[in-house]
């Protein structure tokens, strides 16, 4: 009866330790992509500069981020492209008189990454957006600056979501 237990006891062991090898801890990283370039966005808005300003905030984001490293596009993996294709500053809320009390501003991006290795894409045209709301009182903490520092915040996630990948 002993030797039948641990021939059954081995049998397990056997059929389950393989399984435990099938777990990953690997990083956030999709693929083989460690290095980043983020040349500078087009735009096809009306706002001015805008694209030179999300731009700094997205490589200062995955600066900060670290989960990538931001290098010079001869030395990257991948290759992020992109397009500010909606800038939009509405208003939001009205008080009685029907005055503008609050309003939203909305940045959507298309973007692609691109593995200059292989000459393909690796994903393209992702539809990235953020938006948040403020209001126009200057006594209030949800001002304009505070809305577009939210809105590159969330680009910047969106970027990484897109760019990275669960484990």
């Amino acid at each position: 009866m002993q030797r039948r237990c641990s021939i059954i006891a081995a049998t397990v062991f056997l059929v389950l330790a393989p399984a435990c090898g099938i777990y990953s801890t690997k990083g956030r990283t999709a693929g083989d992509i460690k290095k980043i370039a983020v040349p500078n966005l087009s735009n096809e808005t009306a706002q001015p500069d805008i694209e030179i300003d999300i731009t700094s905030n997205l490589r200062d984001g995955l600066i900060k981020d670290n989960t990538l490293k931001v290098v010079p596009e001869d030395e990257a993996d991948a290759v992020l492209e992109g397009t500010v294709i909606d800038y939009r500053n509405v208003p939001f809320t009205f008080n009685a008189d029907l005055q503008a009390e609050q309003y939203r501003l909305f940045v959507s991006l298309s973007v692609s990454l691109f593995n200059p290795k292989d000459n393909s894409y690796i994903w393209k045209d992702r539809r990235i957006e953020a938006h948040s709301d403020y209001y126009l009182e200057t006594a209030t903490e949800r001002n304009y600056d505070k809305a577009l520092e939210e809105v590159y915040k969330d680009i910047v996630e969106g970027i990484l979501n897109a760019t990275t990948q669960e484990w």
